[in-house]
């Protein structure tokens, strides 16, 4: 389950670095603000699922 919560956390930082591509003109605005909110989510929820495995083991 620590496994599954790491691989989570880095999609979502993956996520929020694809917004690197906004100021180059890449993606547009509601993508950008799209891969931000899904990464900072997706981050989030891994690490949720990364403090319930660690609490579950003690």
């Amino acid at each position: 389950m620590k496994k599954f919560s790491w691989i989570l956390t880095g999609m979502g930082m993956l996520l929020i670095l694809g917004g690197i591509l906004y100021p180059l003109d890449v993606i547009e605005k509601p993508l950008f603000i799209t891969l931000l909110l899904g990464g900072a989510l997706t981050m989030f929820i891994g690490t949720m699922f990364r403090a319930y495995a660690i609490l579950r083991n003690k």
